[in-house]
């Protein structure tokens, strides 16, 4: 028996950082093996499943232990702290210059090599030849994979070759892509969008937004203190872990803002010791917060059936 969508898609989120290894017990169900698009820092990964094509978007490289390059990790890191906000026809609004400069290498083909627009569609090709999957496109992202992940369905769903396509997205801690005419044209589209977000994870919260909470604001002024406030806004309907999430919050960062400048001075800077609360909240990994969260800590999830979690028809209109 299959699990949830929504869970599969956490998987697919989590296998994005690593497109050759599927954690037993924790399997999308592939039809064939994906399809890996990688643009230097950015990476997603374009596959069938039985119920449509599955998009999903690695998020920021881990630091100190992502087994990858060091300079494409700051590199990746730095992609996220472009937070300008510009005007863009393609998203309805303004969006992230990090993010939207990701996406623009991501979607378009490169060098012989097919981007995102191409990969999703020679699947849906196939599809027609072998109807093993359904034309439906399921997008998900960690983190900046969040953010991705609601760049490319607004993207997608402005596309005449895929009208009428119905789009499910489910974002995992997504760092905000868009101000608030990007949501507003997000939300008047066809998408229909969950996010999950831990009470105690900061990163949900960035870029900046006017209801940025307390313990944020501590944390931002401290690692920015020039940082201005943009109008970045959240997308699609919130589900909370407060109760999963309520340790977390108060992380040391909330409550000792002094202690934590202190740490962040010259000769005191020990950036480790700032990692382990925050990315305990931000985690995918089994066992994690979110893992827990995702299906298994929605009361009300019928794991797929016909009225499924919300928002109000995600299995079926989107």
């Amino acid at each position: 028996m299959k699990q949830c969508m929504k869970r599969r898609m956490l998987y697919a989120a989590s296998q994005a950082y690593q497109p050759r290894m599927e954690v037993q017990h924790r399997r999308v169900g592939w039809i064939e093996a994906p399809v890996v698009i990688a643009r230097g820092i950015d990476q997603a990964m374009v596959g069938r499943v039985n119920e449509g094509v599955v998009i999903a978007f690695r998020g920021s490289l881990p630091p100190f232990f992502s087994g990858h390059d060091e300079w494409q990790t700051v590199l990746d890191w730095l992609n996220g702290s472009l937070s300008l906000c510009v005007d863009d026809p393609l998203y309805g609004g303004g969006v992230h210059l990090g993010f939207s400069d990701s996406m623009r290498r991501l979607w378009g083909d490169l060098d012989g090599r097919p981007g995102l627009k191409t990969a999703v569609q020679a699947m849906l090709d196939q599809s027609l030849l072998d109807r093993r999957s359904a034309r439906h496109l399921f997008v998900t992202g960690h983190s900046k994979g969040g953010a991705l992940a609601n760049l490319f369905a607004m993207r997608a769903s402005r596309q005449s070759c895929w009208d009428g396509m119905p789009i499910s997205v489910a974002t995992i801690a997504a760092a905000r892509a868009g101000n608030s005419a990007f949501a507003r044209s997000y939300a008047a589209s066809r998408i229909a969008c969950i996010r999950y977000e831990l009470s105690g994870d900061p990163v949900p919260h960035l870029p900046p937004g006017p209801q940025m909470p307390g313990f944020v604001q501590t944390l931002a002024r401290t690692l920015y203190p020039k940082l201005t406030y943009a109008d970045y806004q959240p997308v699609g309907e919130r589900v909370g872990g407060d109760a999963a999430g309520k340790a977390l919050a108060t992380w040391a960062g909330a409550r000792q803002p002094r202690r934590l400048a202190n740490l962040l001075r010259p000769r005191g800077f020990r950036l480790r010791g700032l990692l382990p609360a925050p990315l305990s909240a931000h985690a995918i990994c089994p066992g994690s917060g979110y893992d827990r969260l995702i299906c298994l800590g929605e009361g009300d999830c019928d794991h797929g059936g016909e009225q499924a979690r919300a928002p109000e028809g995600f299995r079926l209109r989107a």
